[in-house]
């Protein structure tokens, strides 16, 4: 992978001609050691500095930096600037320079250099491996017209080079002249009135009033290769983004070394070929474009939770995080690669540290392999099949009293009513004070049943008859009337929730006790929920109405929560919509040739261009479009011939089975199972 860093330097020239010529002798002869000659630096450092602070407020959206001194564990101090220096004289290798006590010409070279005819060598201390060879590139005639992408084709050569450029700004009486000399020229061709000389009236009308500046420009490019074969490979792919936008190139030869020298801040007296252009010229050839690389350091959670290729091949560090909100969506169809990308990253975020936890709400069992070879718990929410929960073993405490009452409500409202009579709502409230105070053994579904009666008459609908089906096993007791609460937390677990999603009573009373026990793990510990096919659980009003609130509030818990779906129009037509949109941080879109274009465009915001993607891309393709704040990059995430690793990463059928068989034989401990899992991996 490639990383694409832009440096801009800025340079304080003396004045110039007559005038500079004076001031300079002055300074030599009369300031060098004087009060006025130290005040008139002090004045020009204070000039460029100034300058400086300037360029970073305009491009300060983009996170652009002062390069500074920084220190490390050790407490030991690194010059940026020469670590940037360092790597032009060195053929791209990163150094860290400590602030050196040597002159900068003895301290900055790392590596002989060897110039030959047309192309150059940096020798290392152990040749062949640490050497490399590079050329220099120079441009010989520009082209006629300039635009903001002109050079946006070099951010996607899978080559490694350096784009050095200058622009030094010139009078305008000096500029002024060079148009007047150019102007004689067309006429003396009996060109006058053509195109050229209209441009150039319009050029001449443009620096009168103030419109744009010009300076002295040049653009070399050093390609770089570890042999020959390679640097040839570089030269041809760079000329030809050269040549497509018409821009005449040249390798330079006898000025190859003088090119090379050029690329140094401040050394304009090397440059051998350069050409007046304006400044609006100038912007053409600068315009900063980049491809999103993500952030490195200082994320909500420290480092980046990955690093992605991006289809350009350059790295792209993944973070869930805009500031502290890191909350994120998504969306695939099946087969797209949704799965695997999601339990990848759910894996890489174990390196963070401290290591969050993670909870998965999963459908059709495809994360359970993965969980389990994490070291999780995962529980299958199966009709007749006992879960392990009871709810009435939750300590005493207001906020669990007031639970259960909202749990119990739900459990017993008759079919065709909202709420509860008052009368009802107070045997319920009386019943959980009783049994919370009872001894741990006597804190069961069938004790609870004998304190419903209360004072209310008998009868075939009455509280304990419809608390009936919550203690029969072939009913709903395989939910929650177990004689000890075994549900405990792990560091990741999963939650299967496939075969109770058209169920809307026991969905709603299993998620109700699931997230209330969630509240024990958001303590500011870092925290990742995620919710699969998260638009089937949001079918059910209780729990939307809780996912809208967390949603909004876990990033104060240093939380994130997450929700995959197989549409977009999942999303968009949910009650909760505006919430799922505004509160995630993060977007990922795979690969859906049956997108719906009013989802993507309306609701989510996207362009038509990355529209067009979604529905065009192959997805074999294995990449994936994210939109994290204000950046819009394709990743993609390949395991091509990583067999055993996708066998975990998403489940089948058929590798499930071939999971329960391990366990069975070997137990849950994954350090005894997954290796085997995994050499089976050629079935697969």
């Amino acid at each position: 992978m490639f990383i694409n860093e832009m440096f801009i330097t800025i340079v304080r020239r003396p004045l110039r001609g007559q005038v500079g010529l004076i001031d300079t002798i002055g300074k030599k002869f009369f300031g060098g050691a004087d009060k006025v000659g130290r005040q008139g630096e002090a004045e020009e450092l204070r000039e460029l500095n100034d300058a400086v602070l300037g360029v970073r407020e305009v491009l300060q959206d983009y996170q652009a930096r002062i390069l500074s001194v920084r220190t490390d564990l050790s407490g030991g101090y690194f010059s940026e600037p020469l670590e940037f220096l360092v790597q032009l004289l060195n053929g791209l290798e990163p150094v860290p320079m400590r602030l050196p006590r040597m002159s900068l010409d003895g301290a900055l070279a790392m590596k002989r250099m060897n110039f030959g005819r047309n192309a150059f060598e940096f020798v290392g201390a152990a040749p062949p491996e640490d050497s490399r060879i590079g050329a220099m590139l120079s441009v010989r005639e520009y082209p006629s017209y300039t635009g903001p992408m002109l050079l946006d084709g070099l951010l996607k050569v899978p080559h490694e080079f350096v784009v050095s450029q200058s622009f030094a700004i010139v009078d305008k009486p000096v500029a002024q002249n060079h148009m007047e000399r150019v102007s004689r020229q067309i006429a003396m061709a009996d060109e006058a009135g053509s195109i050229v000389g209209n441009q150039l009236t319009g050029a001449r009308d443009e620096l009168l009033s103030s419109r744009s500046i010009y300076g002295e420009h040049h653009l070399s490019v050093m390609c770089l290769g570890a042999d020959k074969a390679e640097l040839d490979r570089c030269i041809r792919a760079v000329g030809s983004t050269l040549t497509d936008q018409s821009v005449l190139w040249l390798r330079e030869d006898l000025n190859s070394e003088a090119a090379f020298w050029a690329q140094l801040p401040g050394n304009f007296s090397y440059i051998a070929r350069s050409a007046m252009i304006s400044s609006k010229n100038f912007a053409g050839f600068l315009s900063l474009h980049n491809f999103p690389a993500g952030q490195s350091t200082n994320n909500h959670w420290g480092g980046p939770i990955s690093l992605l290729e991006t289809t350009s091949q350059s790295a792209y560090f993944f973070n869930f995080h805009v500031r502290d909100l890191g909350n994120f969506t998504m969306m695939g169809p099946s087969g797209s690669g949704k799965t695997v990308a999601l339990s990848f990253l759910m894996a890489q975020s174990q390196r963070i540290k401290p290591t969050p936890r993670c909870v998965f709400f999963d459908k059709d069992r495809g994360g359970e392999i993965f969980i389990r070879a994490l070291g999780g718990n995962y529980e299958v929410l199966q009709p007749g099949m006992q879960t392990g929960f009871n709810p009435l073993h939750l300590p005493d405490t207001g906020a669990n009293r007031e639970f259960l009452f909202q749990l119990f409500s739900l459990m017993l409202r008759r079919s065709d009513a909202l709420t509860l009579p008052a009368s009802e709502e107070s045997v319920i409230r009386t019943a959980i004070a009783h049994i919370l105070t009872s001894a741990p053994d006597a804190r069961t579904m069938p004790a609870f049943a004998t304190l419903l009666r209360g004072r209310i008459r008998a009868g075939d609908d009455d509280l304990l008859a419809r608390f009936e089906k919550w203690l029969r096993p072939d009913q709903l007791g395989w939910l929650f009337n177990n004689p000890q609460d075994r549900f405990t937390w792990s560091s990741v677990a999963g939650f299967d929730m496939t075969k109770i999603l058209d169920d809307p009573l026991t969905r709603s009373a299993a998620l109700m006790y699931i997230f209330h026990r969630l509240d024990e793990l958001l303590d500011g510990s870092p925290i990742l929920i995620f919710l699969d096919e998260g638009w089937r659980l949001l079918e059910d009003q209780v729990f939307a109405g809780f996912i809208k609130d967390k949603m909004k509030t876990i990033r104060k818990f240093n939380g994130i929560i997450g929700f995959g779906t197989q549409s977009a129009a999942d999303i968009v037509n949910s009650p909760i919509a505006s919430t799922l949109i505004e509160q995630s941080a993060t977007h990922m879109f795979f690969p859906n040739p049956h997108a719906d274009e009013a989802s993507h465009s309306g609701g989510l915001g996207l362009s038509l261009r990355e529209i067009d993607w979604i529905k065009t891309t192959d997805p074999s393709s294995r990449s994936f479009l994210i939109k994290h704040g204000q950046e819009s990059v394709i990743a993609r995430l390949r395991l091509t011939g990583m067999d055993d690793l996708l066998k975990v990463l998403s489940g089948r059928a058929e590798t499930i089975q071939e999971l329960n068989i391990l366990r069975e034989k070997l137990g849950d401990d994954p350090a005894d199972w997954l290796p085997v899992f995994c050499r089976q991996g050629d079935r697969f």
